[in-house]
């Protein structure tokens, strides 16, 4: 990902009602809370940050306790490619998991839970940046990814797994695993159900749609009779 310094480098953390913002300072490379703005107010307030395409925006990304995407996970990464396609700068995901109860457990005894519940949004803000700039090999890029249009007819397959990429295409008897967060979201947008874990899937596909960069990563426990590469 190259260096950080010398970015304008946020952490959101993105609520259907409001968002917490937190910055990097560069001088002492700490991530402070900035502050707390309506949602609805998130696109406007980015851009008068007078971001460039360089800089960083690191969004929390809502994924259950199990491991799924979800509704919210929807809602942050649509507001996420929102902000990329107005303003340009890079955006990526960290796993938000945990961050609220990691933020009470860090202040416990020192803080009132009140007072930590008024400004959560902000802390949480700060937690995702930290998680960020301790582990940036852990964080997810937002980038578009390429729709492959499929002509082929594919009737005669029983089941089918697609496995991390975008087709236009309704099957049946399909299932989707999307790890990518675009791909999760295109998926979503359209009515599509995916999931994020191998043990959601069956044990068999008579076809496997991926890419060739994914070959490799589809699980061994997996059985397929037919693989396709896009």
């Amino acid at each position: 990902m190259g260096t950080i310094k010398n970015l304008k480098i946020y952490g959101i953390d993105y609520g259907t009602r409001k968002c917490g913002i937190a910055f990097l300072k560069q001088d002492i490379n700490i991530p402070l809370p900035k502050e707390t703005i309506p949602s609805e107010k998130l696109l406007e307030y980015l851009v008068s940050l007078d971001l460039n395409h360089d800089d960083l925006i690191v969004f929390g990304l809502p994924i259950s306790m199990s491991g799924r995407y979800s509704k919210q996970s929807f809602l942050s990464i649509d507001e996420a490619i929102k902000i990329k396609e107005r303003i340009g700068c890079k955006i990526y995901f960290v796993d938000e998991r945990l961050t609220t109860s990691s933020l009470y457990s860090e202040v416990k005894g020192q803080v009132s839970y009140k007072k930590v519940k008024r400004t959560k949004d902000q802390n949480s803000s700060v937690l995702i940046l930290s998680n960020f700039i301790q582990s940036p090999g852990n964080a997810i890029a937002l980038e578009e990814r390429e729709v492959y249009n499929l002509k082929k007819d594919f009737s005669n397959y029983k089941d089918i797994l697609i496995w991390d990429v975008p087709v236009n295409k309704e099957f049946e008897n399909v299932s989707i695993f999307a790890k990518d967060p675009w791909i999760f979201w295109h998926y979503y947008k359209k009515g599509f159900e995916s999931t994020t874990l191998i043990s959601d899937l069956k044990d068999y596909y008579d076809l496997i749609i991926t890419t060739k960069e994914n070959r490799e990563k589809i699980q061994v426990n997996i059985d397929y009779n037919e693989l396709m590469c896009l």
